[in-house]
Formats: structure tokens, sequence, C-alpha cells
């Protein structure tokens, strides 16, 4: 009789069990389900945010020109474009981190985490490039949550991310950054050995006055776009005033061959030596280093 009742719970014991078993089974292929509109709202989440990162990603690298002999070794203008570019980056992959949660990508959301942190007021090119190196890690991860689940729109880090709010949202960055037409012709005419002194302080005059009205479109904008319109404009004004100032220590310089003991002309020596070893303004301005050559001798 003992032995029967043993059965009986056994039994009822095991036919629960097999009951929660198949519960859980059709909750798994419903959780399957949810998982999936849980990606697809992930997927759908992520759009804007990446497209944003996207968009501001190539500015924390250095342009071109930067690295042109004539550009000065201090840029506080692409410094303060290089920290708003990192931020919006920063704050995007955070916006991202919170909102695809319930889907269950704990290595994506680690990855934004990564951008999020690497990419605060990346300023110095150090930390730029660490900020780009955890977007292109936060792009893998993308491709890698893409290739697991196919039917997911899951967006990449590129050109092709960019959305139209992303482009509206970007406008007043470019804007305030520039760089103008103006500019873009004085950085030509800087590097161009044949052009005149006068022809490389007009066209850097004619940049600054483009500089210079961004700095006023600008004045009453969110700090970061105002801040970068400001140190644009002194950056160029900076750079006129060395043109200016190479151009009259050239002059100086010159008018020292009768006298080239005087004080006033070892001063003026080596105010030019100096200028040479930190860099002539422009290529305009390389006859100095003949000049300081044959005129300043010891």
């Amino acid at each position: 009789m003992y032995a029967r009742s043993v059965r009986s719970t056994v039994l009822v014991a095991l036919g629960i069990a097999l009951g929660l078993g198949a519960g859980c089974n059709s909750s798994g292929g419903s959780g399957g389900a949810d998982a999936g509109a849980a990606i697809q709202d992930a997927a759908t989440e992520l759009k804007e945010p990446v497209g944003l990162i996207s968009a501001y990603l190539p500015y924390l690298l250095r342009p071109a020109d930067d690295k042109e002999k004539y550009t000065p070794k201090r840029r506080p203008d692409l410094e303060k474009a290089t920290i708003c570019s990192a931020n919006e980056i920063r704050h995007a992959a955070n916006q991202a981190r919170q909102k695809i949660g319930p889907a269950g990508l704990k290595d994506l959301e680690a990855a934004l985490l990564a951008v999020a942190t690497d990419c605060t007021d990346a300023s110095e090119p150090e930390a730029a490039d660490k900020c780009n190196a955890a977007v292109q890690k936060l792009d893998a991860e993308l491709k890698k949550t893409a290739d697991a689940n196919p039917s997911a729109k899951i967006p990449r880090i590129g050109p092709e991310a960019i959305t139209e709010d992303a482009k509206k949202r970007i406008t007043p960055f470019l804007k305030a950054k520039g760089p103008s037409a103006a500019e873009k012709a004085y950085v030509v005419k800087r590097a161009d050995a044949a052009a005149s002194e006068d022809d490389v302080i007009a066209a850097c005059q004619a940049a600054a006055e483009e500089a210079d009205k961004a700095a006023k479109a600008f004045d009453k904008a969110d700090e970061p776009i105002r801040l970068i319109a400001v140190t644009r404009k002194m950056s160029m004004d900076s750079q006129c005033g060395a043109l200016t100032a190479t151009g009259n220590l050239e002059k100086d310089v010159k008018d020292c061959r009768k006298k080239p003991k005087t004080i006033e002309c070892k001063l003026a020596c080596s105010k030019a030596k100096q200028r040479i070893e930190d860099g002539l303004p422009a290529a305009a301005f390389t006859p100095l280093e003949k000049d300081v050559a044959d005129i300043c001798k010891e």
C-alpha cells in the first residue's frame, strides 16, 4: 500500500515536471519571438545614434593640411572641434546604450560604454586616437550583431549610416569650424613658393574675414559651437599676424647688410633665427633662410 502511494506521488510529480517542461518550451518559443522583436527595436534605436557617430567621426582625426609644412604648430580651433566631435560621439553612444538594454546585447552595450568612456573631452591626438579605436571596436561589434541577426537592420559605422537628422544636427558645427572657401584658398597660397608675400597676406586676411563672420554668426550659439567659431577667428588672426611680423623681420634682416654688427641687427638676426627654427609661416618667406645665412654671421 505504501509502495503504491509512493509510485503515485512520483508519477504525479513527474507529470507536473513534464507539464512545466512543456510550458517552458512553449514560453521559450515565445521568448525567442520576443527576443527577435527586441533586436528589431534595438536596430531602430541604433539608427540615429550610429548616424550621428558616423557624422562626427571624421572630425576626430587631423585634417590633411594639418601635416602641411606651414601649418601652425598650435591649433586651438582644431582642438575645440575635436573635443566637440568626441563629446557628441560620447553622447550618442550613451544614448544608444540606454535604449537597447531590453535586447540583451551585452557585448554591444559594453562596446557602447567603451566609446562613451574613451571619447570624453578628447582634445589631444592620442586621446582622439583612443576614441577612434573605441568606435572601430564598436563597429566590429555591430557587424557581429548584424551577422548573428540577419533579419534585423543593424546599422554600421560609416558614411552610409549618416541620416538626414544627423546631417541637420552637425550643420552648425561644420559652419562654425570651417574652413570657408577663402580659408581653403589661403592654405593653398600659403604653400605656394611662387606666391608673393603680399598675396599670401591678402589671402590670409580674406580668410580671417570669413572666420570673423562665423564668430559673429555663432556668438549666441551653444558654448561648444561658439568656442569653435571664436578660436577659429583667433587662429586666423594669429596666422595673419605671423605673416606680417615675418615680413617686417625679413626687411630688418636685409637692412642689416651694411651694419650687421649693431645691437639692432644682432636682435633682428636672433629673432629671424628663432622664427626659422619655429617654422616659417608660408613658403613665400623661404628667402629669409638664405638672408640669415648670408647676413647674420657671428
